[in-house]
């Protein structure tokens, strides 16, 4: 895995960082693979995991929401399990999403840009920040020869 870039969600003092690993290689046409959202939360803050007992509660749970691309297929996020943490469920320390994808059997080679992004709200046991949304940027390379081939 490669990070290809490390974004700071609220200011320079900002206790949590997103960082996007995607595939080191070019990927083929057909292709299915893993992008992973590394969120490195810093102690005492937490985010809500996305379980619906939080919402339930009227928290923001973490989202990844990306943007519809001629390119790639995303399948929905895969959130790791969630901390219990008093009423709430939550995510410390660093949490991976993993984020599935596969390229299109249309999709023109070389590379493609996908955007979105990654909704959460910061909390720790006195004081809630108001929900951020980070963005997400990935540049994927797909091979313009190889097809996966159907047996």
């Amino acid at each position: 895995m490669t990070v290809v870039s490390t974004l700071l969600a609220l200011a320079l003092a900002s206790p949590i960082t997103v960082e996007v690993e995607t595939p080191a290689d070019s990927l083929n046409l057909g292709e299915e693979n893993e992008i992973h959202v590394v969120l490195s939360v810093e102690a005492p803050w937490y985010i809500y995991a996305p379980t619906g007992i939080n919402k339930a509660q009227g928290m923001i749970e973490t989202t990844v929401t990306m943007r519809r691309s001629d390119s790639v297929q995303f399948k929905p996020a895969v959130f790791p399990e969630a901390i219990a943490y008093g009423d709430f469920e939550v995510y410390l320390d660093e949490t991976t999403l993993t984020l599935p994808i596969r390229i299109r059997p249309s999709a023109l080679p070389g590379e493609v840009r996908i955007l979105g992004s990654v909704e959460y709200q910061l909390c720790k046991v006195d004081l809630c920040l108001p929900p951020e949304r980070a963005p997400l940027r990935v540049t994927l390379t797909v091979d313009k020869v190889r097809r996966p081939t159907r047996t």
